[in-house]
């Protein structure tokens, strides 16, 4: 399991245009073959509700949007499926959308929490268990 979190921070609060996604984090992980990358939990805050979160697995087309500028969310979402034959370094980028019509601004306290897990596709075999036959012996 992966924690990663995040604060907007810097000096002061930053304008967003109408409909403009701004990148707030971004960072390489790496995925080995036959692992999936999901997004198992995801806590975030934003002072204004016209911004949504967008967590997306690049260059893959994996994304996670939330809207409504805070949420305690279980979105068990697979961002990235490694069925390459191959180990893959993937960037995970968070970023704000403002989905308003005017500029909005995003607060310096504006803040992120993510879970994520790197788990196996391959489920372990289980031996199917045969049935133990039973003979009745009559006694004559």
């Amino acid at each position: 399991m992966l924690q990663l979190n995040g604060i907007v921070g810097g000096k002061k609060d930053i304008a967003v245009g109408p409909r403009k996604t701004i990148l707030l984090q971004q960072m390489v992980i790496a995925v080995e073959n036959n692992q999936k990358l999901t997004l198992k939990s995801l806590n975030f805050l934003f002072n204004n509700d016209a911004f949504a979160i967008k967590i997306e697995a690049n260059p893959t087309p994996g994304k996670f949007v939330a809207k409504g500028g805070f949420g305690d969310l279980k979105p068990n979402k697979v961002l990235f499926n490694n069925n390459t034959g191959d180990g893959i370094i993937i960037f995970l980028t968070i970023s704000a959308v403002n989905l308003a019509r005017n500029t909005r601004t995003l607060s310096r306290s504006d803040s992120w929490l993510l879970g994520l897990s790197r788990c196996s596709n391959r489920f372990p075999k289980v031996p199917i268990q045969k049935k133990k036959s039973y003979t009745v012996k009559k006694k004559i």
